[in-house]
């Protein structure tokens, strides 16, 4: 059975609109990815803010909660420290529970490995502390961009690839 939590990022993914998410553009040159601005992942924003409006429609209409995922937010954690992943889902505590953590998910363009392998790594360690159930790695780029060994994975976090000629995700 698919994580529900993941059936919600993918479907959100899928509903992203080309126009919006690759107003940074969708690809970083090999020199550009060398560069400080690569590093803070620039041309991923867009794509995360695409994202993050067709996540809160979805929000709107209730989905998380007929996916028994229960009411869930978007904040920071204090826990995180200096660097953190670009979206923290919470569950929203109810009948005097406290919120919990739900998931880390993060966004890189294949052609920025450098933020590809800092991401997967910071998500490995967000599974442990402060102890995301979730972690999730999505990837965007081309078939072409694959490096020869596959999509770049890691233990513990779900890695998800957004095909930009498709435009959607696809299974690797």
């Amino acid at each position: 059975m698919t994580d529900p939590f993941l059936a919600l990022v993918v479907e959100a993914l899928n509903l992203t609109h080309p126009r919006f998410a690759s107003a940074g553009g969708l690809v970083y040159t090999s020199e550009e990815a060398e560069e400080p601005p690569a590093a803070r992942k620039v041309r991923e924003r867009p794509f995360v803010m695409e994202f993050y409006h067709e996540f809160r429609r979805m929000w709107d209409q209730a989905v998380p909660v007929q996916r028994g995922l229960g009411h869930i937010l978007i904040r920071s954690d204090p826990e995180c420290g200096p660097r953190a992943p670009d979206l923290l889902f919470w569950k929203l505590g109810e009948r005097g529970q406290s919120d919990s953590r739900l998931a880390a998910v993060s966004f890189a363009f294949l052609t920025n490995p450098g933020a590809v392998a800092a991401d997967q790594t910071l998500l490995a360690r967000m599974r442990d502390k402060p102890g995301y159930p979730r972690a999730v790695s999505v990837l965007i780029g081309r078939r072409a961009d694959v490096p020869g060994s596959g999509v770049p994975t890691v233990d513990g976090v779900a890695t998800v690839f957004f095909d930009t000629e498709k435009w959607q995700v696809v299974e690797e």
